[in-house]
Parts: structure tokens; C-alpha cells; sequence
């Protein structure tokens, strides 16, 4: 973590806070899709609030919320590969 860039405050503006979880084609990640800009958006402006140590504390809060909506897309991309690979079996079979 570089403090001096979190305490300048240059991340999570509200233009570069999107989360990158579309997987083209997969029904399970339109499902469970989220939105996290307004999330982050927040999360920013209680962190502008909070002063340095809240907005580092907000920041981290954002990383980890877009951290997870990364691994969701993962799971859910690796579900739909695996259903992909149990029809083949059974065709196979």
C-alpha cells in the first residue's frame, strides 16, 4: 500500500471506480452482477469525510469489495466451464 498516494487522495474518483465483472455469454454472472460504482462512489465520500485514516480505511474497503466481485466472476466463470464439461461427458458417455 503506498500511504502517500492513498493520503493525496487520487484514488477512487467516480470515474475509476468500476469493477470489471462481465463475462460475455455467462447467464450466472448477469445474475450476480453488481454495480459497485455507487458503492465506491460512497465509500469514497466517507472516506473524504473521515480525514486521512478514515479514507485510507475506506479505500482498503473498496479493494476489497472489488476483490470480491473479481472472484465472483471467477467462480461463476469456472461453474459455466464445468456444467460446459459435464454435458460433454454425457454426450460422450
Amino acid at each position: 500500500m503506498n500511504d502517500g498516494v492513498l493520503f493525496k487522495r487520487s484514488h477512487l474518483l467516480p470515474g475509476d471506480c468500476r469493477a470489471q465483472t462481465k463475462i460475455e455469454g455467462d447467464e450466472m454472472a448477469a445474475e450476480n452482477k453488481v454495480d459497485l460504482e455507487i458503492a465506491l462512489r460512497k465509500f469514497h465520500e466517507l472516506g473524504e469525510a473521515d480525514g486521512d485514516l478514515g479514507y485510507a480505511y475506506w479505500y482498503q474497503v473498496g479493494r476489497l469489495l472489488q476483490r470480491a466481485a473479481g472472484m465472483q466472476a471467477e467462480i461463476d466463470s469456472l461453474s459455466l466451464e464445468l456444467e460446459m464439461c459435464r454435458a460433454a461427458r454425457r454426450k460422450s458417455d
